[in-house]
């Protein structure tokens, strides 16, 4: 489904405007916290039906190996879920910017651990930023993370919570190591219609 279906070309590109700032804030925040150089990938912007979602994550992750997800809830207006995928080898390699050694990097709830705080960073760096260029008040339900062996074990919750979505997706790296992550953030309709509106009122002010 093109983005066209429910944003304008001018709407698509302040959204994106929006986006690239967010994630700009989430960048120097896991910076600081790391005392390391991090990028995130201009963020890509995609709508799709939620029954699209597994298929599109076969796409850009490596669905035959184990994949850690960490799930966080955005309250409020800017109703939203936010999903950080990282495969375990990445997550052992973050591990280590960390400080970890190389049997706590083995532990799965040390790994666990490290990526929460990953999420939290993301969330509330990117989301906050983002909210805040938008005008919007928001608050974040802790967050969770489970280990799947591939990503054929992911559930189908989110398909009775979202109808259509704004994924909007970008990797995580690292100068010195191989770390990729993704994190997407998956909207209901209606806060969709709340940021068209927002939009439409940023571009009438321009």
């Amino acid at each position: 489904m093109g983005n066209s279906y429910i944003l304008s070309e001018d709407q698509q590109d302040c959204l994106q405007e929006l986006i690239n700032i967010a994630y700009g804030s989430g960048t120097a925040a896991i910076t600081e916290i790391l005392d390391a150089f991090a990028t995130l990938s201009i963020p890509k912007i995609s709508i799709i039906e939620t029954s699209e979602l597994k298929e599109y994550l076969s796409k850009q992750v490596h669905v035959d190996t184990p994949q850690f997800i960490a799930t966080q809830l955005v309250n409020g207006k800017f109703s939203s879920e936010n999903l950080f995928i990282i495969d375990k080898n990445s997550a052992m390699n973050l591990a280590t910017e960390f400080g970890l050694n190389n049997e706590e990097i083995q532990n799965p709830e040390e790994l666990s651990d490290i990526i929460l705080e990953i999420t939290n960073i993301l969330s509330s760096s990117t989301i906050s930023k983002f909210a805040k260029e938008m005008g919007m008040d928001v608050s974040f339900s802790p967050p969770y993370v489970k280990l799947l062996e591939s990503l054929e074990e992911m559930d189908n919750n989110f398909i009775d919570k979202y109808q259509k979505v704004i994924i909007i997706s970008t990797m995580l790296n690292f100068q010195n190591q191989n770390i990729n992550g993704e994190l997407l953030i998956l909207t209901t309709d209606e806060t969709i219609e709340y940021i068209k509106e927002l939009i439409d009122k940023i571009l009438n002010e321009l």
